[in-house]
Parts: structure tokens; C-alpha cells; sequence
């Protein structure tokens, strides 16, 4: 099967086997003089990145692995006018809690195959075969004496056919400074066998500025000069630019310059970071050259979470600064809370976001931003306007969680913030629900939880006042009665443990009305273990959630954290995650994907049906069921997944 089809058949496996998935198109979001127009992206700390043609369109579409160890795919469908890559996957292959990966042809098959750290001994790595749309582990790499390939964990190594002998070699960096060299002899049975060479590898030593100092490195091969044979380019834990080693031997046998060695690249204007940057290359306009793409994986000179992604245009052999935030999304440094309210009354819903930290100023705090809806027409997506960085002040706290309603009857929205010492804030909206104004606070009486306060005011019982229910770092969720009135809460805790609800680490709640049944339903994000659905079996006087497994969320990485929203009548949610960023996920039940006619076989016949709903242009299917490609539109490009669908 080639890499065309192979992309098709996994995305139909990746659509059909989820109820909920992401769309990457809606909204708009305005920066200060920024506009996303694809907000909700995820965002990036530490991005470990590869290039490689997976659907074999003629570009090279985007491989990424972030702190959460799951890799992420982005497609390119740029063109000759701008530079555009979509979102496919950001959970590839379902796999998690890796430090690198590398794609390539190990077996000389025309497809490719997954090399990847190995989790249990991540000094190790695993090597796995893809197959249609999924990959088989074949197991651990040894090299000819059984003994298993190394590489040093805290290092992103690389493969490249030094010797030009039509095999991938491999390299990796050692945490003195060197290099160690595998050479690639061949594919035995199942997998490539390797032979240790060198850990010393052309007698290159890196140290860093002080000439006593090596750290972690993320090593690439590149023609950097145009002469058909592989150059070095280095990043360092103590080097905030890169290093380049010139390889001044031939594309059989390299003689790596260990003498002359750059230090600072690009020349003339050459990148400087938080350190340790992951250098790579592609021909991104597609002019014959490679250009330069830097992440910055953070060294020894702090943290940069945000606007590290950079982007060099090679014109000539000179690399052009370009941007430091290559896919444009939003990205708030780390963890995120989102929340949306119609603050102001005037009929669309704002948004407002709650950050862990804020690392552009000291000293560092979270920030609580607000995104002012200015969409003038309900019928069109969204258009949030940054009106304040700092609502609630620059001194807010930390991992500011928030939620509103109007918790003394007063006819306008209040604030509940939660923060990472576990209590929780009432800010009293003293203004109206026209302009509001929240300025003191109250500290909820007896609540201080093991850490991470993140709660969420709902009618639970139905008596018109509103509860409180609170997740927070046990992964519980602890159920406060409101035993006072609409105008004076009085909270009472009734269980730490709702519902035996237990998401390991960090519950984060939403409750809606997610299948119109007039009673609340309950979403659960976690640190580490995704999003959980909970359909309430019993009614909105008397709730009983219970776990629904069969309802199926992306894999969307750590620190999730839902938020509801309404738009069209169409119910979503937007997830904060870890790395700073968002998705946005469709709420429809789409177990019927494909099978219209609901009769358990994707045929001809569905076709038909979906033929028919697309030439009568009925809105009302502009939904994941039959929006197959989750581009707002139903069209030909869903026929022809479908289509693809039934032939494979």
C-alpha cells in the first residue's frame, strides 16, 4: 500500500473509531495586532520536530513530539502563496510517554517504518513496522553482539545514511560531548541490526561556553554547503545558538572539522535561546533549497515555552529570519483554563482563560486574560478580542482556574477562581451584567484541598441555587451543597469523593446537557490519562453519573482542561492542555460515521445518501457524521474519504 492511501486508511481509522474530534477551523483570536485564524492548535514547550513527505503530495508535512510524549501531525497543504499547515493527528499512533522518535524507510520497501525510545528502558528503543493505518511493535534494536542499541535518554539522536550505502546509520550524542556512531549492516528477519562503531565519533567534543560544560544535545545531518555530503548541526544544553561541523571528507567517507567548528549559526544573524535548540531542515517554498527550522528545547539559560519555534528561508545559501513562531496558535507558556460567558450582555459568548504562570515578567504569577467577543452576527464563528491581559490583577496567584455564575441573584455573573494551594475565591461582580466589575474577594471558608482548586458552579439538584463541586490534584471531585438560598450561598461539603469518581491526578469538571435528556452530563479532564465521559443516568433533581467508555476523545496530552460552548446550536469543547494551547473538540455523537443507513456495512449505499445530503445542501448535517474531513464543509473531499473507505 503506498503513503497516499496509507494517509487516507488512517485518518478513516482515526475519524471512525472517535466520537468526538477536533476542529481546528472555528474562531478567531486577536492579539494585541495578531490574528490566529487557527487559534486552537495546541500549543508548544519543547517541540521535537521531523519533516518528512507522509502522503506523498511533493511537500513535507510536519512531525511533532512535545513534553507529553505523544507526536503530533501536522499536514502540509501550503501552496504557492502562503505557508499552511493543518492539524491530522495530535495523538499519532497512540503513542505516549516517549522522549524521540524518527520516521523512515529501514527496509528499503517503499513505506515507512517507527523507531521510537523505549519507555521502560529509556536508554533503549523500539522499533515498529507500519502497516495500513496502524504500527506493530517489533521490539527492542540490538546490535550484532545482542547486545541493545544505546542511546543516552536526556539526547534527540538522529539517522542518516553517512556512507551512502543506502541504509540509515545512527547517531547520538553523549553527555560528555561526543558523538557515538552505529553503523546501519543490514535488515535481519524483521528489523535493522547495527554495529557500534565509535562513541567517539571524528573525535568531535563539544563543551559549552565556559569550555567545561556539555549537557543534553539534538543533533541533524545537513548539506549545509552544497558540496553532496552531510555537515553536522548541533544544539546544545549549554549553547544558546548552534554548532556547525563542517564535514570536509566526502559523502562516503566523512572528515568531520573538529577544529573550525561554528559556534554561532546562522551567520550574521545567528539564533539565540534559552538553549538546547533542535536544528532540522525542509524545503518549505520549495525553491530547491533546505531551510532552517529551530525548537527550542530549553537549556541552561531558562525556559522559553512560548515563540520557539523559528523559521530561517534559505535565499542563496543565506538564512533569513523569517519568525520565531512558525504555526501560528495560542500558546499562554503552560497550563491553560479556559471558560466562556457572556460577561457583557450582549448575546455572544467572551472568553477567558486562567494561566499556571506567566514568564514574560517577574515577579511570576498566572494571569487571568480576557477575550472579548466582537462577532457581530451569532450566525458567524466567533471573533475574541484580547481587551486585558491582566483581569484580575498581576498578583492573581498561580494555575488560576476559573468559573462564573451569579451566586447572590443580583442578575449579573460572579467569578469563582481556583488556584494551585487548593482554595477557591468568590469575586463578587459589584458591577452589572451590562459592565462589569469584580474587585475584592472572599476565600470560601473551609476549603483548602491537597492543591489545585479547579472548580465549577451548577444547579446539581435542581432546588434554582447553585452547587459547587471542586477537582483538584487527588483526581477526585469533592460535592459542596449550597444549603442557603439564591441570594446567600452557604456551602457544605457533602463528599470528597463524588460519585467514586477518580481520574488519577488533577480532575478538572464541566457539566452539560450533552444529549438533551434535560439533565447534566459531566466531563472529566486529567493530568495524564485524557478526558473521561460521565452520562448522568439519573435526572436533574437526583444525579448518577456513570462512566460512558464507549464515547471516545482524542488523546489530546497532560493538564486537560474542558470548557462548553454553544455556537449554532452546536455543542463544543475547548481543552486546555500542558503545553500552554487549546483544541477545540465537536460535540456529536458520531457512531453512525459512514453507516447512514444504519444497516452495520459502509457501502455503495451510503454513498448515495451522503451524495444526497450534500446536493441538497441541507446545514443541518454540518457535522462530524458527515463532515468526514472536519473542514466546515460537506463536499466531494468526503465522498472521496468515504469512497476510500469502502475500497480498503
Amino acid at each position: 500500500m503506498n503513503s497516499q492511501i496509507l494517509i487516507i486508511s488512517f485518518f478513516i481509522s482515526f475519524l471512525f473509531n472517535q466520537n468526538f474530534n477536533i476542529n481546528q477551523y472555528f474562531g478567531t483570536l486577536n492579539v494585541n495586532e495578531k490574528s490566529y485564524e487557527e487559534p486552537f492548535l495546541g500549543g508548544f514547550n519543547k517541540p521535537k520536530v521531523q519533516w518528512l513527505d507522509w502522503d506523498e503530495d511533493g511537500d513535507e508535512d510536519l512531525f511533532l513530539l512535545d513534553e507529553n510524549g505523544t507526536i503530533r501531525l501536522y499536514i502540509n497543504n501550503s501552496n504557492e502563496d502562503y505557508i499552511k499547515f493543518d492539524l491530522f493527528d495530535p495523538s499519532l499512533f497512540d503513542i505516549n510517554g516517549i522522549g524521540w522518535f524518527y520516521i523512515g524507510n529501514f527496509d528499503d520497501d517503499n513505506d515507512f517504518e517507527l523507531i521510537t525510545q523505549d519507555k521502560m528502558n529509556i536508554d533503549q528503543m523500539i522499533f515498529y513496522d507500519i502497516l495500513d493505518h496502524t504500527i506493530i511493535e517489533v521490539g527492542t534494536l540490538y546490535d550484532v553482539i545482542s547486545i541493545p542499541v544505546q542511546s543516552d535518554p536526556v539526547m534527540f539522536p538522529t539517522f542518516t545514511d553517512i556512507d551512502n550505502d543506502g541504509d540509515l546509520d545512527f547517531f547520538t550524542g553523549n553527555i560528555i560531548g561526543t558523538v557515538t556512531f552505529y553503523e546501519n549492516i543490514g535488515f535481519e528477519i524483521d528489523r535493522p541490526q547495527f554495529q557500534l562503531v565509535t562513541t567517539f565519533w571524528e573525535d568531535i567534543y563539544i563543551v559549552g561556553p565556559s569550555n567545561q560544560r556539555h549537557g543534553a544535545s539534538a543533533i541533524n545531518f545537513v548539506d549545509i554547503d552544497n558540496d553532496n555530503d552531510y555537515d553536522l548541526a548541533w544544539g546544545d544544553f549549554f549553547q544558546q545558538s548552534l554548532y556547525i561541523i563542517e564535514n570536509i571528507g566526502n559523502s562516503e567517507n566523512p572528515i568531520m572539522d573538529d577544529i573550525n567548528i561554528s559556534t554561532q549559526f546562522p551567520p550574521g544573524a545567528p539564533i539565540i535561546s534559552a538553549g538546547l535548540n533542535m536544528p532540522s531542515f525542509t524545503d518549505i517554498d520549495n525553491d530547491g533549497d533546505e531551510d532552517l527550522f529551530v525548537t527550542v528545547l530549553s537549556g541552561a539559560y531558562g525556559y522559553q515555552l512560548i515563540n520557539n519555534f523559528y523559521f530561517y528561508r534559505n535565499d542563496n545559501g543565506n538564512y533569513n529570519f523569517e519568525t520565531q513562531e512558525f504555526i501560528e496558535t495560542l500558546d499562554l507558556f503552560s497550563d491553560i483554563y479556559p471558560e466562556f460567558i457572556d460577561i457583557d450582555g450582549d448575546g455572544d459568548l467572551d472568553l477567558f482563560i486562567g494561566t499556571a504562570t506567566d514568564l514574560s515578567e517577574f515577579p511570576i504569577n498566572g494571569k487571568v486574560k480576557f477575550y472579548e467577543n466582537i462577532g457581530n452576527d451569532s450566525n458567524l464563528e466567533p471573533i475574541w478580542n484580547l481587551v486585558n491581559s491582566e483581569f484580575l490583577g498581576g498578583n492573581a496567584g498561580y494555575n488560576l482556574s476559573l468559573d462564573f455564575g451569579d451566586i447572590d441573584a443580583d442578575g449579573d455573573y460572579d467569578m469563582l477562581v481556583g488556584e494551585y494551594n487548593g482554595t477557591t475565591r468568590i469575586y463578587l461582580n459589584t458591577g452589572d451584567e451590562f459592565e462589569p466589575y469584580f474587585s475584592e474577594y472572599i476565600l470560601i471558608n473551609d476549603i483548602d484541598l491537597s492543591g489545585y482548586s479547579i472548580p465549577k458552579l451548577v444547579d446539581i439538584d435542581n432546588d434554582l441555587d447553585l452547587d459547587l463541586f471542586i477537582g483538584q490534584s487527588t483526581g477526585n471531585i469533592s460535592f459542596y451543597e449550597n444549603i442557603g438560598s439564591i441570594e446567600n450561598y452557604d456551602f457544605i461539603l457533602v463528599t470528597s469523593n463524588y460519585n467514586d469518581i477518580s481520574v488519577g491526578n488533577k480532575s478538572s469538571i464541566e457539566f452539560f446537557d450533552i444529549d438533551n435528556d434535560e439533565d447534566y452530563d459531566l466531563i472529566v479532564g486529567s493530568q495524564y490519562e485524557n478526558i473521561f465521559f460521565y452520562e448522568n443516568i439519573g435526572d436533574s433533581y437526583e444525579a448518577d453519573f456513570q462512566l460512558d467508555s464507549s464515547k471516545v476523545f482524542p488523546t489530546l496530552g497532560f493538564n486537560l482542561v474542558p470548557a462548553f460552548i454553544s455556537h449554532n446550536q452546536q455543542k463544543k469543547i475547548l481543552v486546555g492542555t500542558s503545553t500552554g494551547g487549546a483544541y477545540l473538540i465537536d460535540l456529536e455523537f458520531c457512531s453512525n460515521v459512514g453507516d447512514y443507513n444504519n444497516d452495520t456495512i459502509i457501502n455503495v449505499i451510503d454513498i448515495v445518501y451522503l451524495i444526497n445530503v450534500i446536493i441538497n445542501n441541507n446545514s443541518i448535517y454540518n457535522n462530524c457524521t458527515f463532515d468526514l474531513n472536519s473542514d466546515n464543509e460537506i463536499n466531494v473531499s468526503d465522498v472521496l474519504i468515504l469512497v476510500n473507505s469502502i475500497i480498503m
